[in-house]
């Protein structure tokens, strides 16, 4: 595996201070996902996707918009679980044959609700810390205004952690939900794709007239959906081949992410993946899944020892490297319709010189693909080549964990010009109506 010597042209710059309200989302055009040529897993997959995949024809129905649908707005979604998900996952159906009326696969929670900082942020004073109070009952105001016609639409507000449910599939400030899965749920056997899991957790939004984004991760923290075994998102049949793993303090099981085993298992599944969804009316993005959680990084846990435990099997920065291209490559290789959106954060662990933060990014944004912060926080401000793609503004945790206020921690995502705003399900609530209305008003305006 060679790496490529990127210039670092980029700085992800972390600011915070008073920070005001962005009044109008631009954002970026929309670039079309090139097709790289002479990637040499390209045939093998192709060949893969078209002997042993069904056809996406068979998937969920398509959605013709992903404007909200009118009509009351769904019960407040605190509940972590919610809609009664909180069950073991639902059986593998190998036919892949979508279930009317299905209930969520499983109560997939969300990654780690840490901002995500990259090593290399400059950050200054900080502001006064947000206060924990309930959103007044007619908040400052963030709307934006109208952008030029060339700007992409902002495409609204999306559900997200709590489980897969289709609780807020009615909501009419809800323009959809981000769905997220674990490999080994999907693939738990070799060559046996259980597609009815997500298939069943789209269908209530595209029936709705709405969108998913959908995310496959190989690894994650044991806490985050016990149900799903989020612990151990690499299948086992991919270990048994001889892919060396490491076990985190929570017990959490990650795989040898660049041995060459993984990665052609890993390519294989996506060929399949994206066979089944890609051009699908009803996803507006899938997310490239690299590391933990399917942030560009190998491990987001506490552990004093981290770097010593991922070395023991051979990490270096440079091998990480070339573990990432390899698999934006395939992701880039086999989705041709579908917008494609990584999640950069702290990708090297190593410290090595020159692996730094703006490698990644800027070899996302040359290949057009959209980039997704997944720890907006108020006060801090991204500099390009963030913007030069479209963003996706995820907050970095539910306001009762992190103490923010909802009308904040939306200004702060209204300020990266998204095409989506990902807000925790538990801060989708009556308490909240107000602020949420007036973003979601704004869908189709401009973002």
């Amino acid at each position: 595996m060679q790496s490529s010597h990127l210039p670092p042209a980029f700085r992800r710059a972390v600011t915070y201070g008073a920070g005001a309200l962005a009044a109008v989302l631009t954002g970026a055009a929309l670039y079309a996902l090139p097709e790289p040529a002479g990637a040499p897993q390209a045939a093998r997959i192709a060949d893969t996707a078209a002997s042993a995949i069904p056809s996406a024809a068979s998937a969920i129905p398509s959605a013709d918009s992903p404007t909200p649908s009118a009509g009351p707005a769904s019960p407040s979604a605190g509940s972590a679980s919610g809609s009664g998900s909180g069950t073991a996952s639902a059986a593998c159906d190998a036919s892949s044959a979508p279930t009317a009326g299905a209930p969520s696969a499983s109560p997939l929670t969300s990654p780690d609700i840490e901002p995500a900082t990259p090593s290399d942020a400059v950050s200054t004073t900080p502001s006064a810390p947000a206060a924990a109070s309930a959103t007044p009952s007619v908040p400052p105001s963030v709307t934006p205004s109208a952008t030029p016609s060339a700007a992409p639409s902002f495409r609204g507000v999306y559900a997200f952690s709590g489980g897969n449910t289709s609780d807020l599939a009615t909501d009419p400030d809800v323009a959809g939900r981000s769905l997220v899965y674990y490999w080994a749920q999907l693939e738990p056997q070799q060559g046996q794709y259980c597609w009815n899991l997500i298939d069943q957790d789209m269908k209530p939004w595209a029936a709705a007239g709405k969108k998913v984004v959908l995310r496959v991760s190989a690894a994650g923290w044991a806490k985050w959906d016990t149900a799903a075994d989020s612990g151990h998102g690499t299948p086992a049949w991919v270990y048994a081949q001889g892919v060396k793993s490491v076990t985190e303090q929570d017990g959490a099981v990650m795989p040898e992410y660049w041995n060459q085993t993984f990665e052609s298992d890993l390519d294989t599944f996506l060929a399949a993946f994206a066979a089944r969804y890609d051009g699908n009316a009803a996803v507006s993005a899938v997310d490239i899944s690299i590391g933990v959680g399917g942030e560009s990084k190998a491990d987001s846990e506490k552990n004093p020892d981290l770097l010593p435990l991922w070395q023991s099997i051979g990490y270096t920065d440079e091998l990480w490297w070339g573990y990432a291209q390899h698999t934006i490559t395939t992701y880039t290789s086999v989705f041709h319709r579908t917008p494609l959106a990584l999640m950069p954060d702290r990708t090297f662990i190593g410290g090595a010189d020159g692996y730094d933060e703006s490698r990644i990014v800027d070899y996302a944004v040359a290949k057009g693909i959209w980039l997704q912060d997944n720890g907006v926080v108020p006060g801090r401000t991204l500099s390009a080549p963030w913007g030069r793609t479209p963003v996706i503004a995820e907050m970095r945790g539910a306001t009762g964990d992190t103490g923010d206020n909802l009308a904040d921690d939306l200004r702060a995502a209204v300020a990266e010009h998204p095409v989506l705003i990902l807000v925790f399900t538990s801060d989708i609530t009556d308490a909240n109506r107000a602020v949420l209305h007036q973003v979601a008003a704004t869908t189709g305006t401009g973002g």
